[in-house]
Parts: structure tokens; C-alpha cells; sequence
């Protein structure tokens, strides 16, 4: 079985989806940005064959996805890719072009309009019964102004294609729409500020679409409120609300994901949920590792197993809440070394995240681990104090 993987280097914790590949003894050919001998030994040893392009440029993919063909039939294998997969949103339409260039079963360019677009997904809610947040797109400064007052501020803008909170703003006021929108690029939405507490729904589904994995995350505030300078705080909870699951899977079918991760994020309000956008994805950053702290298992080997049509084994139930705390450049009431001499038996990862994730998650990471919810809120509440001025 041969798989086309793009951008295998990053970020960084994905190469472990190439090295389990290898090691169910699928063979995988690469493109991406990075130099080739700038990646891990371990991780150039279980790529078959790679080609260096600029993945924004779909003219140069395509040559270099021609490469790549030339080169695995010179060794033998015929035929084209049996999938195409990067695990990464800025990439999903590309997924969808090689696709439909190479006549691979997977996701067309017509799919990622729902997969990518906010105001699509929106759609797709109402048509499933949920409820979505009061607001719609907005082309100029007139209809924000027009919009935002029948709403009544706050309000949120955010691109209608976006990855994560990136791009969004919170506006408080007709003032400070005038002074933003002009700076703003087109393909906006403008919703209602809805104070309510956010969870997600994620996982990974297999070869028919079927759940094989669920998970939930619990933010301790809003996507926004990390933007602004919040320290990042967030957990996996050990058990999944009912109604919660169950409105995930029937989204899942709703956007039709099938062999991949999922990311769905929620306000939670009584006496249910209410969908803000899907992502067909991982959850970002260290969550894929959070979720297989909290069960003892390996998520990219369950990936790769379902890719090569074997069950994919994961623990039935979750041992642990796993929190994160991502710390930014402040001064902290707790050092370091601090920090592990109260919390190091509930620590299990300590990192430094990659400069484009420093912005919303942190520039350092701090992963607990405990059976008690109370617990890790504690920990959190005290890596993110601050001292206070003088």
C-alpha cells in the first residue's frame, strides 16, 4: 500500500504517523517544504522517496508529485497513491486537488468547501437541528455596523475560512467595528458573543466513517481570551456527556469524515450544545499526545492500523484527566523549578512549542496528568500565577 504524506516534518509530533506507516509496512512517499537532511534520521529512514516544493504553489506540487511517480515506478511499484493525507488544515484543500488529479478515492476540492468554510458549516448545523450562533457573513463596513447593532455587542469576527482562533477579534463596541473592519482582509463573519463555556468533541473515524476514537477537551477560557495573552489552559476529561457524543457522531456523519481525526468545538449551554465549527483534523498542537496520556494507548498507530485496514486498538476507557498549561513570556509567582518540586509526579510533558503555536499555546508547554478533575484545575491555577507589580 503506497501513501502520499504532506509536510511529514511538522509539526513536529506528526512524524510519529510516518514512523508508525513504516512500521505496518506501508510504503510512504512525501512531499513538503522542508530539506530533506533537516529532518530526523528515524523519520528520513521511513520515507521511501521525497520531493521539496512549495506546497502553496499547486503548479510546482504537481511536478513534484509527478517526480515522485517517476520515482516509485523506477523502483518497481506501479500505479498511483491509496492515499493522500497531512493531518493539516492548511493543506486539506491541496489534499483534495492531488486527489482529484490522480483519480484518488478521498476528499475532492467540492468537499472542502464544507470542511473549510464557517458559513457552510453554519448551514449544515441548521440543517441538522442544532442551534448556531445569531450573525452571518459581512462583505462591507456598513452591513458589520448594521449586523453587530441588531445583535447587540459584543461580538466576534472571524474569517470564514480560518485555522483555530486565528484572525478572530472580539469587538465591544460600534467604535472600536469602525476603527477594525477597514484592516480586516474579506470573508468575514459577524456573530453574537455568546458567554458560555466551550468543551470539543473529537476523534478518529475509520474506513466507513464509524467512530473509532472520541475524546472531549474542557477550556478553561476562550479561544479569544489566549489570543489576547491568557495564559493557555485546557483538559481532557475522562468521561464523554451522552448528549455530547451524540450530537459528535451525527456531525460526523453530517460532513461525511471518513479516515480521519475530527475537531469539533462547542458552547455548552442548557440544556445542550451549541456547534461553533468542525475541523477535519487532529486537535492542534500536543492534544494527539494528551489523548493517549489520558488511555495509556497510541493514537498514531491506531491511524495508521485502520489506514492499512487493521482494527485499530486503543483502550476502551480513559484513565486520566490530562491538563495543559501553556506558559508565556510573564513573570510567575512558581519558577521551574518550582513547578517540579510541587507537580513533577504529576508531570508528564515539558517542552518549548514552536514559534507559530506561541502565540495562542504558549511558548512553553506543561502536561499533567491526574485521576482527580480537581486536581489538575489546582496545578493549572497555580503554573499560571503571576506575581504582582510592586
Amino acid at each position: 500500500m503506497d501513501i502520499l504524506y504532506i509536510s511529514p516534518d511538522f509539526p513536529p509530533n506528526y512524524a510519529n504517523f510516518i514512523r508508525n506507516l513504516h512500521a505496518a509496512g506501508l510504503r510512504v512517499w512525501s512531499i513538503g517544504e522542508t530539506d530533506f537532511f533537516a529532518m530526523p534520521a528515524d523519520l528520513r529512514a521511513c520515507i521511501r522517496w521525497y520531493v521539496r516544493t512549495d506546497l502553496k504553489n499547486w503548479r510546482q506540487v504537481d511536478r513534484a508529485v509527478g517526480e515522485l511517480l517517476e520515482a516509485k515506478h523506477a523502483l518497481g511499484f506501479e500505479g498511483a497513491f491509496d492515499l493522500v493525507e497531512s493531518h493539516n488544515e492548511q493543506w486539506l484543500r491541496l489534499e483534495g486537488f492531488i486527489n482529484e488529479r490522480l483519480g484518488i478515492p478521498g476528499i475532492t476540492l467540492r468537499d472542502t468547501e464544507r470542511l473549510k468554510k464557517k458559513s457552510v458549516m453554519k448551514r449544515i448545523f441548521h440543517t441538522s437541528g442544532l442551534p448556531v450562533a445569531r450573525g452571518g457573513c459581512v462583505t462591507d463596513l456598513d452591513e458589520a455596523l448594521r449586523l453587530a447593532g441588531d445583535i447587540g455587542y459584543p461580538v466576534i469576527l472571524k474569517p470564514d475560512e480560518g485555522v483555530g482562533a486565528s484572525g478572530t477579534h472580539r469587538v465591544d463596541s460600534a467604535a472600536a467595528l469602525e476603527k477594525l473592519f477597514p484592516e480586516l482582509a474579506r470573508g468575514y463573519l459577524l456573530e453574537e458573543f455568546i458567554f458560555a463555556p466551550i468543551v470539543t468533541y473529537d476523534g478518529l473515524t475509520g474506513q466507513e466513517g464509524e467512530v473509532l476514537f472520541e475524546n472531549t477537551l474542557v477550556y478553561g477560557e476562550g479561544l479569544i481570551e489566549y489570543t489576547r495573552g491568557t495564559d493557555t489552559f485546557f483538559y481532557v476529561g475522562r468521561s464523554i456527556p451522552a448528549r455530547l457524543s451524540e450530537i459528535g457522531k451525527s456531525l460526523v456523519a453530517a460532513f461525511g469524515i471518513r479516515r480521519k481525526f475530527f475537531h469539533f468545538e462547542f458552547f455548552v449551554q442548557s440544556p445542550g450544545y451549541i456547534p461553533i465549527e468542525i475541523n477535519s483534523r487532529p486537535p492542534g498542537g500536543a492534544i494527539l499526545d494528551m489523548m493517549n496520556y489520558s488511555v495509556d494507548g497510541d493514537l498514531y498507530r491506531a491511524w495508521a492500523d485502520m489506514v492499512a485496514g487493521r482494527a485499530a486498538e486503543l483502550p476502551p476507557a480513559k484513565k486520566y484527566f490530562i491538563g495543559y498549561v501553556g506558559r508565556k513570556d510573564k513573570s510567575y509567582t512558581f519558577s521551574h523549578a518550582e513547578i517540579l518540586a510541587r507537580f513533577g509526579h504529576r508531570l508528564v510533558e515539558f517542552a518549548e512549542n514552536p514559534p507559530v503555536f506561541a502565540g495562542i499555546m504558549g511558548r512553553h508547554r506543561y502536561i499533567f496528568r491526574s485521576e482527580n478533575e480537581a486536581e489538575i484545575r489546582s496545578i493549572a491555577a497555580a503554573v499560571r500565577q503571576t506575581r504582582q507589580a510592586p
